[in-house]
């Protein structure tokens, strides 16, 4: 699934094509990705100019000239893909936007997750209106984290993928983070010291940063929204890792799962 760093890495690589592009057609291809419905979408995008682009979490949002604004959800292998020269369009397409200048952009999706959200600045999409601050806002992630910690029990990794409490992160970008700061990921959150919370506080940042240097992390789906893997997979710690040595102590690294996901750490430096 593609993470901070991954869709913050998309929005880089389309930021110098997309704003001032007029959409000539839509073409909506999976009826049950589209919030409201397919027809309005269409309806309401054709013959709008595109604004801006930005990001909030996992999402990517177009700002349109008519005031709304598109948000895309990748899930689970949703790609943005950017073409000056279009092709005939994948098989797993959701969605073609034509523009005036003959290029696209389209929405391919294996898996079927993604989600297209039309919506206004009071209407927020239920997803995004519920996210918690970004990463990088240590001030009100740090505060989020620690609230969490002294009103849940979960596990400290369950607490890092909820996206209410802090946005951006998946099981990739928590996997490294918790390696780093030490704490294993089945951990009580309510058991977290002070000192433990800016340790993995930092740990957070520094591995959303590696991550956005190298440009997202493909191992599987994901690729920039012109349709380059990133290199992130090649520095990872533990992630994927399972059974290899540790890059700290040497030893096997180790899966488990935890709040049903699978989970990499090691048992000698994660105690």
């Amino acid at each position: 699934m593609p993470e901070l760093p991954e869709v913050e890495t998309i929005r880089k690589t389309l930021a110098p094509y997309l704003p001032g592009k007029e959409i000539t057609g839509v073409e909506p291809r999976l009826a049950k990705a589209f919030r409201p419905d397919p027809e309005t979408f269409a309806r309401e995008v054709t013959g709008r100019r595109i604004t801006g682009l930005s990001r909030r979490g996992k999402y990517l949002i177009l700002s349109l000239d008519s005031g709304k604004r598109v948000a895309f959800h990748l899930r689970m292998s949703g790609r943005l893909l950017y073409s000056e020269n279009p092709s005939p369009p994948p098989k797993h397409t959701t969605l073609i936007l034509r523009f005036k200048g003959g290029e696209e952009l389209l929405m391919e999706d294996p898996r079927k997750f993604g989600t297209v959200h039309l919506f206004t600045g009071k209407n927020l999409p239920p997803g995004l209106a519920a996210l918690g601050p970004e990463a990088t806002e240590k001030k009100e992630a740090l505060a989020n984290l620690r609230a969490a910690g002294e009103r849940r029990k979960a596990p400290v990794k369950t607490i890092l993928l909820d996206q209410t409490v802090l946005a951006g992160l998946g099981n990739i970008y928590t996997d490294e983070a918790l390696f780093l700061a030490g704490i294993d990921p089945s951990r009580p959150v309510n058991q977290l010291s002070p000192d433990e919370w800016e340790k993995l506080y930092t740990a957070i940042r520094r591995v959303l940063t590696e991550g956005l240097a190298h440009r997202g992390t493909s191992q599987r789906d994901y690729v920039d929204g012109k349709g380059e893997p990133g290199t992130h997979q090649e520095y990872l710690r533990v992630y994927g890792r399972r059974g290899k040595p540790c890059p700290v102590c040497g030893q096997p690294v180790s899966y488990k799962r935890v709040a049903g996901r699978g989970t990499h750490y090691c048992r000698f430096c994660q105690q």
